[in-house]
């Protein structure tokens, strides 16, 4: 009976490990995201009720007060300025860089809704709402009519 216990108790332990393991290597460094066709997967969502486009890298830097340096690549699209709705899917160079690059992109949307519920109030409620995810190095912002649908989006598009 003790023999039966500890190999029961040994299977547990290596299915709670394997289980464990699967889970860190879901958040790990070695993630692949295609940045392009996940924005792209985004806006063809019909999420946005404003026309996307592609913003320069320097222009992005500049926006979220990000170190080029730390920012290994990103693709950004962003609307009219109508409207608060974007995407920004970032791959920073460390988990420490996407922790502080992370803090930016926060306090960025904060400002603007302070922006936004001087002159386009309705649209406070997406910047309320945003999707703000991070994979690996990946750090995706999405901004749009619907959350929930965005991040089934993402989520599809990581598994």
């Amino acid at each position: 009976m003790r023999k039966l216990l500890i190999v029961i108790g040994i299977v547990i332990v290596i299915i709670l490990g394997t289980i464990i393991s699967a889970n860190i290597c879901v958040n790990s460094e070695d993630i692949y995201i295609d940045m392009k066709g996940l924005a792209n997967s985004l806006i063809e969502a019909r999420i946005f009720e404003d026309s996307l486009e592609p913003v320069d890298k320097d222009m992005i830097l500049n926006k979220y007060n990000l170190d080029s340096s730390k920012v290994k690549d990103l693709v950004s699209y962003v609307g009219t300025g109508a409207t608060a709705e974007e995407i920004l899917i970032l791959e920073m160079n460390s988990k420490d860089d996407l922790r502080q690059a992370k803090i930016n992109i926060e306090d960025e949307i904060e400002e603007r809704k302070a922006d936004f519920a001087s002159y386009l109030p309705k649209e406070v409620y997406k910047l309320e709402n945003y999707s703000l995810e991070n994979y690996g190095n990946y750090l995706i912002l999405c901004i749009s009519n619907d959350t929930n649908k965005a991040n089934d989006i993402i989520k599809q598009y990581i598994d």
